[in-house]
């Protein structure tokens, strides 16, 4: 006789209900290929990154205008998506994720197609502008979704969150890829970056379908804005829970919910170092990643010879070999090491490699090739992808996007230091512009080791009902 198991039956009567039956019940359609259709906004922004960081000199000479002046209006980019991250708090509130997924990746799809015809720099600052903003929304509502997907209090949670850098890597070679394909089938050198500009709006579109059809929407959100029928639903077919809504429960059916002071609650007692590390963690390794990592064909078309295919095809070794088995590895381990511990030994080691490049990068091209490949190794497997896991799983849920927004936002201040810095410094210096690189990752590397927060198992979900008591909350009717 066969028995057939009936899936768990539980009763909701608040949000905090969902909130615990999520962390309990993981999606039992969260593995990587939903984590990866989540983290889609995250891989256009590598995308997009990595081939502005490409086409800078060219924009530069298009438009008749210095490197400099061109890498400043590219890095309008980060600056609207710093605004984004602030934003994407209340956007989500109000529209749910599936609304502002749409929103997000829908701004850097038409900016994205739009850069790729842009007339002159202004159009490329305007729509620059855009594509960040929805960048900046979008951010948060991955990792978030993620973490949803696992429940945060899942050590597994932190390894596929941390699966972003894995991505970046994996996207990031796909610009050199894709560049490398528009270059033999014949386009002129200068016209690359909008060809390859263009492409990513085609993925943008793709990430969009996907996202729309396999993720949905929050069922933490719909428990927010008391819509306990909708967020039953999601429980039942995402997480294969039964659930029964309580009578009281419903009748708040109609009444929504808005949060206030979110972002002071992340600079409290009991947030606030958790806030200062992940920011710091955040910000140093975009710093250090946007010298290194979006203008590595230029930094390898100064060391190697054999001209721009040579720089893109090292530029793909390098993303590959180092970055794609970084991230992966990376995100294996982090439930072993800790994200804090994890983020120290990266910094560490980038710190001595960046001695090293500047010290023997002249020497030997190979020799420089290495070290580089082992700069993004580190940074992948290590803080690369930390800062954000440490922003995501440090906070409930109640302020959680708040605390990735500001987290991101703030990282972005570190990606524009080294996008604007990062040429002006090697155009004056070359190779001994890595010795004042490596003061990045050493105010990385002080940082973790004297903030001893570690978020990994952590059961911040069991700290909202606090959170809470602590804004203020509106109901509208």
């Amino acid at each position: 006789m066969t028995t057939t198991v009936q899936p768990p039956s539980l009763t909701i009567r608040k949000p905090q209900d969902v909130i615990d039956i999520i962390n309990e019940h993981p999606a039992v359609r969260g593995g990587i290929g939903f984590v990866f259709v989540a983290l889609g906004g995250i891989l256009i922004d590598a995308y997009q990154a990595a081939m502005i960081g490409f086409g800078n000199k060219y924009i530069a000479k298009q438009f008749e205008v210095s490197q400099g002046l061109a890498a400043t209006v590219n890095a309008s980019v980060l600056v609207a998506a710093l605004i984004g991250g602030l934003l994407s708090r209340p956007i989500i509130e109000s529209l749910g994720q599936k609304k502002a997924f749409l929103l997000g990746m829908g701004m850097c799809t038409i900016a994205a197609a739009a850069v790729a015809v842009a007339p002159n720099l202004w159009w490329v600052l305007v729509l620059r502008v855009l594509m960040g903003l929805g960048l900046g929304i979008d951010f948060p509502l991955a990792t978030n979704a993620v973490a949803e997907l696992t429940g945060a209090r899942s050590k597994k949670s932190g390894r596929s969150v941390n699966l972003w850098q894995m991505g970046w890597y994996v996207s990031t070679t796909v610009v050199f890829l894709v560049l490398l394909a528009i270059t033999s089938a014949g386009a002129e050198e200068a016209t690359l970056w909008r060809y390859g500009i263009f492409v990513g709006a085609i993925f943008a579109i793709i990430v969009m379908i996907t996202r729309y059809i396999f993720i949905g929407e929050s069922a933490i959100w719909a428990a927010r804005q008391h819509h306990y029928t909708q967020a039953a639903a999601i429980l039942r077919e995402r997480y294969g829970v039964d659930v029964t809504i309580a009578s009281d429960a419903q009748s708040q059916a109609e009444a929504q919910t808005k949060v206030h002071g979110a972002y002071s609650v992340l600079f409290s007692p009991v947030y606030r170092r958790r806030t200062i590390l992940g920011c710091v963690v955040a910000t140093m390794q975009a710093w250090q990643y946007n010298a290194v990592g979006v203008y590595l064909p230029l930094t390898l078309a100064g060391i190697l010879t054999g001209g721009l295919t040579a720089s893109l095809s090292g530029s793909a070794v390098v993303n590959a070999v180092a970055g794609i088995t970084g991230g992966a590895i990376g995100s294996i381990i982090v439930h072993r090491f800790g994200a804090r511990k994890q983020s120290m030994i990266g910094f560490g080691a980038v710190v001595v490699a960046l001695i090293a490049l500047g010290a023997l990068a002249t020497t030997n091209p190979w020799l420089a090739l290495i070290l580089l490949g082992l700069i993004i190794f580190f940074h992948s497997a290590g803080p690369g992808g930390l800062g954000m896991t440490i922003a995501t799983l440090s906070y409930p849920p109640t302020i959680r996007p708040a605390g990735i927004g500001f987290a991101r936002a703030i990282m972005r201040i570190g990606a524009i230091a080294g996008l604007i810095l990062w040429p002006m410094l090697w155009g004056a210096l070359k190779t001994d512009a890595f010795y004042w690189l490596a003061l990045v990752p050493l105010v990385g590397f002080l940082t973790c080791l004297l903030i001893k927060w570690e978020p990994i198992g952590a059961d911040v979900d069991a700290e909202d009902d606090a959170v809470l008591a602590q804004v203020s909350v509106e109901n509208r009717a």
